[in-house]
């Protein structure tokens, strides 16, 4: 068996007496695609926080591509591979949308000269933003603003990519949209995991689900296994309005979606 791109092994995360992770372990493979689901709360965008560097763990380590990292900074781990998103997305508005995907490139993925030039003409192609190269990102919609947001995790070169919520506040179109970018991007040999509460989304391009609560998994596996399990049910989708023909529905049209 090949080493998984990403491992977490028992890593547990506390503030006070909030627990953030419990000695979770999780791995993810080379251009898988993961989905992470879970209430509000749940401590979905701290876990990406601990796998991007933003947060330490009090216990456990973090691997990647076969390297303990669980001492390494956000901006090394970006380096070694590890790019992510933001629910909002917060662009330099006052520069253009290709020179915020030129600083993610030098800053982020430490390139320089021609070759970050390179990678922020090509991270905008695959965003389908190179059309916008020269507009200013205050101008921005929100569609646009979350492919840019996109295109700069991209830029720095990730073998890993984190989503947190792109698709919110966007309209079904637009998801559609969005996804196949997302697909478009992994196709390409990256792995993605991607936190969404559009599990809309989700199902339509994820091969493997897990559902955070209270710090550890509580479901993992397929979409229609997560989402068919009573304890996911009962905390995420509420096993008092959603019935089993919802669950149905929302995974025939993802599955359609592939």
């Amino acid at each position: 068996m090949s080493t998984p791109l990403l491992e977490l092994d028992h890593v547990t995360k506390r503030f006070g007496r909030v627990v953030i992770a419990e000695d979770l372990s999780f791995s993810v493979g080379a251009a898988d695609t993961v989905g992470i689901v879970g209430p509000n709360g749940a401590g979905k965008t701290s876990l990406f926080g601990l796998i991007s560097g933003d947060l330490a763990p009090g216990a456990g380590q973090v691997r990647f591509a076969g390297r303990n990292v669980t001492r390494l900074d956000s901006s090394a781990r970006c380096r070694l591979g590890i790019g992510r998103t933001y629910q909002v997305p917060r662009p330099f508005t006052d520069m253009t949308v290709f020179e915020n995907v030129l600083v993610a490139a030098q800053q982020g993925g430490g390139l320089r000269r021609k070759a970050s030039y390179a990678a922020a003409a090509r991270a905008l192609g695959m965003t389908g933003m190179a059309g916008e190269a020269n507009v200013p990102a205050g101008r921005l919609g929100l569609l646009a603003r979350k492919r840019l947001e996109i295109a700069r995790a991209l830029a720095t070169g990730p073998q890993l990519l984190l989503l947190d919520e792109v698709a919110g506040g966007l309209t079904d179109p637009e998801v559609t949209v969005l996804v196949e970018i997302i697909r478009g991007i992994n196709a390409e040999g990256v792995a993605v995991i991607w936190i969404e509460h559009v599990v809309r989304a989700l199902t339509s391009l994820v091969d493997r689900m897990t559902c955070l609560y209270g710090g550890e998994f509580i479901g993992d596996g397929t979409p229609a296994q997560v989402l068919a399990t009573p304890r996911v049910r009962e905390v995420y989708l509420g096993s008092e309005i959603v019935d089993a023909s919802t669950i149905e529905a929302v995974l025939e049209e993802g599955e359609g979606g592939r």
